[in-house]
């Protein structure tokens, strides 16, 4: 199973100033973002910088976002990380406009290392072919939830609007065996709605959420780590497992189907990552 984050926080490539400072912000993985977040006459320099700062990472928790494989600037980016030696430094690469399962499969191949991809699904092409993306995206899913509603004419705001998105993005995760990883909240002014919203979307079955900005991720984390409670409950069942040596597996009198199973060691791989 991929690591399993309970925050991402993105960090303009553009703004090396910044990436210590991101670094420090409590976040489960920094995402030093080459994309949006950087203007086209600006895309080589950021790229520089970036590439610098994690030749110099000895930490756990960094990531970088490409541009699209689709694009000029994302085959620079792949082929200046390809050469650069120093993909092992990264928790893994984010791929957006991920929107076929060929996208992945050229930047896994082109990089020619096995750093865990976590793919964006931003389009209504990518929708369409969530799962077959979802198969090569060995380090997760995000969903890219601003770019796909704009491109609906779609209210990001309105959770009704993107649940059928959300459902599929979470449905083919499941169906691959990685984590999906929700948009972040645009409001950075209102953490009753961030906290309400990524409550939704842990129940339904997101593992993680991104941010913007640094104030998010305390409310991101703590909507996305088990209590003591539910990571006992899933220690018991680990246990009643074991225990079964193979038998039927029985806790509190009841028996445990291998749903139930996959749900606690779930729970156990979120508790050890915090």
């Amino acid at each position: 199973m991929p690591s399993v984050y309970r925050s991402f926080l993105f960090v303009p490539g553009a703004r090396p100033d910044r990436f210590a400072k991101a670094v420090a912000a409590g976040a489960d993985a920094v995402i030093i973002d080459l994309e949006d977040a950087v203007l086209p006459g600006d895309k080589d320099k950021a790229r520089a910088d970036v590439l610098a700062f994690v030749a110099e990472w000895t930490g756990k928790g960094l990531a970088v976002r490409i541009n699209s494989p689709r694009t000029a600037h994302g085959c620079a980016d792949i082929a200046a990380f390809a050469a650069c030696g120093v993909l092992s430094k990264l928790d893994f690469i984010m791929v957006p406009k991920a929107e076929t399962a060929v996208d992945l499969e050229i930047v896994a191949e082109a990089l020619g290392s096995d750093v865990p991809l976590v793919a964006v699904m931003e389009s209504g092409r990518s929708l369409a072919n969530v799962q077959a993306v979802a198969a090569k995206a060995t380090g997760g899913m995000l969903f890219g939830g601003a770019d796909f509603s704009a491109s609906l004419g779609a209210d990001l705001a309105n959770w009704d609007a993107m649940l059928t998105a959300r459902g599929l993005v979470a449905a083919a995760c499941g169906a691959a065996g990685i984590p999906a990883y929700d948009v972040p909240f645009l409001d950075v002014k209102d953490p009753a709605g961030l906290a309400e919203t990524t409550n939704k979307a842990r129940l339904m079955g997101f593992s993680g959420r991104a941010c913007i900005h640094p104030d998010q991720v305390s409310v991101v984390n703590a909507a996305f780590t088990p209590s003591d409670a539910d990571i006992a409950e899933a220690q018991a069942i680990i246990d009643a497992l074991n225990a079964a040596e193979g038998g039927a597996v029985l806790h509190k009198g009841k028996l445990v189907d291998r749903p139930v199973i996959l749900a606690a060691e779930r729970v156990l791989a979120k508790a050890k990552s915090v």
